[in-house]
């Protein structure tokens, strides 16, 4: 009949406080997910707030998202750069743009020209013209010529 003996005790390599966590229980391995996930949200939500990922979205430092084709794409993009960028002082909703039809479909003009109506101030009725920009779809370029005008320049 065998006799019982005892297996050596043999020391970890490890220092005693860095052995393996124990597993956690599902409970508390769903409970930790959902606070990560609300931490994410709520930091997206700080960066949206605070104009983080407008910035990383501006032209060269991400790819081009807009749709260079649909004109009314092109539109709303420009209605957000012209603002954005300084050539205007009117809001977003107070600008008009006339896509000129007799233009080239790769490269087409736009005037843009300032609502006087509904919500946005001025004279009722007449639609004052701020400046052109110059649409290059194939380059994806825009130029405009504001403060000069008949000259063109990149967009600010």
């Amino acid at each position: 009949m065998p006799i019982f003996r005892p297996r050596p005790v043999v020391k970890s390599p490890l220092k005693p406080g860095l052995t393996p966590r124990p597993r956690q229980s599902p409970k508390a391995r769903l409970i930790r997910r959902v606070l990560i996930a609300l931490l994410a949200g709520l930091g997206l939500v700080v960066l949206e707030r605070a104009g983080v990922l407008d910035t990383l979205s501006r032209p060269g430092l991400l790819p081009s998202r807009i749709d260079w084709t649909n004109d009314y794409a092109l539109i709303e993009h420009l209605r957000g750069e012209v603002v954005d960028r300084g050539l205007t002082k009117d809001a977003k909703e107070c600008l008009l743009f006339i896509v000129n039809g007799n233009d080239p479909p790769n490269a087409v003009r736009m005037k843009v020209m300032e609502k006087h109506s509904g919500t946005c101030p001025g004279d009722k009725g007449t639609l004052p013209l701020l400046f052109t920009l110059r649409v290059d779809r194939l380059g994806q370029t825009v130029q405009t010529d504001a403060g000069s005008p008949g000259l063109f320049h990149p967009l600010p």
